[in-house]
């Protein structure tokens, strides 16, 4: 029996595309008959977004970097009790890498534990996956690209935050009624990164095994 599993693997031509279409799985099946503009298995679309969270990170050094002369556009120099306004981008995008990483790994967890799937099944999972993707590479990515953007501004000083304000009429580091500070922001920004990249080595080997 294991033999011929074997063998019949050992069959299955080297084209990736093609053992997708005549693999027995409907999920892969429908991979290949939808479309998407992103094909990338779901691992290394976790690893993107770990990848993304951790750029988000990045927003406490930024902070840190920041020249004495930025001080007096900043609600506070101190990143454990600053809260400026642009980290309502930050979280915006924190919470749509998490949010979506979380619908990705939840589709390879049931097609794990369900394959063989339905027809049915297997085009819903990919619908989520989809959406994941699209909402977490395209309005999650552009958020991030934004916010540390907006934090990189700093390490212009005052002639690039002053230029910024007169050409915006406000400041990104205004301070906000968020809460969040810009050091708890970034670790739960670094935490995430580390538990995406966790969540890119679990499929790895959920996928294996199937």
């Amino acid at each position: 029996m294991t033999g011929n599993t074997t063998d019949e693997s050992d069959d299955l031509p080297e084209d990736p595309v093609l053992r997708r279409v005549l693999s027995d799985s409907a999920y892969e099946r429908v991979r290949i008959e939808r479309f998407s503009h992103f094909t990338q298995p779901v691992p290394r679309k976790l690893l993107v977004q770990s990848l993304l969270l951790g750029a988000l990170a990045l927003a406490l050094p930024l902070y840190l970097l920041y020249p004495a002369d930025a001080a007096s556009y900043l609600p506070t120099a101190d990143p454990a009790a600053a809260s400026p306004i642009v980290l309502v981008v930050g979280l915006f995008a924190l919470a749509l890498e998490l949010g979506t990483a979380a619908l990705l790994l939840g589709v390879v967890v049931y097609r794990a534990r369900n394959e063989p799937l339905t027809e049915r099944a297997a085009e819903r999972l990919f619908t989520t996956e989809t959406f994941a993707t699209y909402v977490g590479f395209g309005t999650g990515g552009l958020a991030t690209l934004v916010t540390v953007c907006l934090f990189a501004l700093g390490l212009g000083g005052e002639p690039m935050l002053a230029s910024y304000i007169e050409t915006a009429s406000a400041g990104p580091f205004r301070q906000s009624d968020l809460g969040v500070s810009v050091r708890t922001f970034a670790t739960v920004a670094a935490v995430g990164a580390v538990g995406v990249a966790l969540a890119h080595r679990y499929t790895e080997s959920l996928l294996a095994r199937l």
